[in-house]
């Protein structure tokens, strides 16, 4: 009788858990895919898929992308769209998308203000604030004094170094998504958009149970995508899979007010991976979450074999 009422307590301990309401904040880098906009005609972009569900988002700009065609001020314009958007938050993410721990301090902040310029007039045109950067690659040093070294640059431009929760490599789907339309085997490609959408809605059933096995809650996760043509055409498949699990979307200045974005980080190093991880002492313990993580095999080596033949 007593197994059936730890049994019974039990599962309803898990239950008022899982009741418990769950939230993510939306986040995109590089932004403006200018190639992908002016592919499609400038009728059709990620930025258009958003119009259409109406969820807060934070975008990460490199402003480089406006020089990858020759029509700047259109490709501005096209920025100024993206920033002009009521539920958008801004955020820089460099100028040219380089590595910290590859170029070093000197390079790296002075593309961190060639990246300010741009957006930064327009975040003042339509009246708002630029106060988050990402690092690219989520790379934030090789080790702890570089790391200490960049937090101290951050802070004396009023920037707060933006974390992550949940990433489900889409910009590995893309590169397959593109080669399949480009091949013009539509089967294909339509398998790669739905492979991505299950896998990341098994990547955010993974990381909050990570969460409220280490904190005995869900957390306000933040999701880290990229403006590109699959998140274009799937985002709204991921976010609609989401709200089936409960989950609401919040703006990322709402997200980082849980207080397990206070915690102390103790991965130094220049690997990208979720803020779940960096927030574990022991290194041992955080191997194993890592490896625990779930994988999708053959897109990961049909990925490798495209990359083999581009070279």
């Amino acid at each position: 009788m007593k197994i059936f009422i730890w049994v019974g307590l039990f599962m309803g301990s898990i239950c008022q858990l899982y009741a418990q309401e769950r939230s993510v904040a939306v986040t995109i880098d590089d932004v403006p895919q200018v190639n992908v906009y002016h592919q499609l005609g400038k009728t059709f972009s990620l930025l258009t898929r958003l119009d259409s569900l109406n969820i807060p988002v934070a975008i990460f700009i490199n402003e480089d992308k406006l020089n990858q065609t020759a029509d700047f001020e259109g490709n501005k314009a096209l920025l100024a769209q993206w920033i002009s958007r009521p539920g958008i938050t801004v955020g820089n993410h460099s100028y040219a998308h380089l590595n910290y721990a590859d170029v070093g301090y000197e390079i790296f902040t002075e593309d961190i203000v060639k990246g300010e310029r741009v957006t930064r007039e327009l975040a003042e045109k339509f009246h708002k604030p630029l106060k988050y950067f990402r690092f690219p690659f989520n790379s934030m040093g090789n080790d702890s004094l570089q790391h200490k070294k960049m937090a101290g640059f951050l802070e004396s431009k009023g920037y707060l170094n933006t974390p992550y929760t949940v990433e489900s490599e889409d910009w590995m789907y893309d590169m397959l998504y593109n080669d399949a339309l480009a091949r013009r085997d539509l089967a294909y490609a339509e398998s790669v958009g739905k492979q991505y959408v299950e896998m990341t809605i098994k990547l955010f059933d993974h990381f909050d149970s990570l969460a409220v096995a280490r904190y005995g809650r869900p957390v306000k996760q933040i999701y880290l995508c990229h403006d590109n043509l699959l998140n274009a055409r799937y985002l709204d498949k991921i976010v609609n899979g989401l709200k089936t699990k409960g989950y609401t979307f919040i703006s990322l200045d709402e997200a980082l007010t849980d207080g397990i974005y206070k915690s102390k980080e103790y991965y130094y190093g220049r690997a990208g991976f979720s803020w779940i991880y960096r927030y574990v002492q022991d290194p041992v313990r955080r191997k194993t979450m890592v490896r625990t993580e779930p994988v999708n095999l053959p897109a990961q080596q049909a990925y490798e074999e495209l990359i083999k033949r581009n070279k």
